[in-house]
């Protein structure tokens, strides 16, 4: 009974340990950057996907100043970690109620999406746009901010139904040109 209950714990030490590696922050290339009123440090963010999976770049601000970000302040921090990223369509949520944000129902896709909780703000940049993302937080604390930005307006598949009911519009139509002669 001893021996199974000593495996059950180092199990459970051991799953409580992997879950506190894979919400630790990798980080790389630490830069400095004052432009614009716009102060704070950035950094490459090396283990993004187990924060925002999908993303293909990541960063990481610690205490930027302003401490909700904007648009021009993301593009000047991105700018100085030497990312060619150009943000557009920036569009932020206060207290967001849940760690995810779907605009699939908006018809909206984005590139970019930034996440601010304590003094850190998370950035993640995908290659592909996407309309739907659950993201989690880093020490396990409340997200105050959420934005996306670079948005593109997803294109709508033409129904099924529209190529059946534009022969039977073609046929009565036909019908019709028949019937006058």
């Amino acid at each position: 009974m001893k021996n199974y209950i000593k495996s059950l714990l180092v199990a459970g030490l051991a799953t409580l340990s992997f879950a506190v590696n894979a919400a630790t922050l990798s980080l790389a290339g630490t830069v400095s950057y004052d432009t614009n009123g716009f102060t704070g440090d950035i950094s490459q963010v090396i283990n993004i996907n187990d924060f925002l999976p999908g993303a293909s770049e990541g960063f990481h601000l610690v205490k930027p100043n302003p401490t909700a970000v904007s648009a021009a302040h993301l593009q000047i921090a991105l700018s100085a970690a030497g990312s060619s990223f150009v943000v557009t369509d920036f569009f932020k949520i206060e207290d967001p109620i849940s760690n995810t944000l779907d605009t699939s129902s908006l018809g909206l896709a984005f590139s970019g999406f930034l996440m601010k909780y304590g003094t850190t703000t998370l950035i993640g940049l995908f290659d592909t746009p996407i309309s739907s993302l659950d993201f989690l937080t880093h020490d396990g604390k409340d997200v105050s901010h959420i934005a996306y930005f670079n948005t593109s307006v997803s294109e709508v598949p033409i129904p099924a139904a529209l190529w059946l009911f534009a022969p039977a519009i073609m046929g009565l139509l036909g019908m019709r040109r028949r019937l006058t002669k």
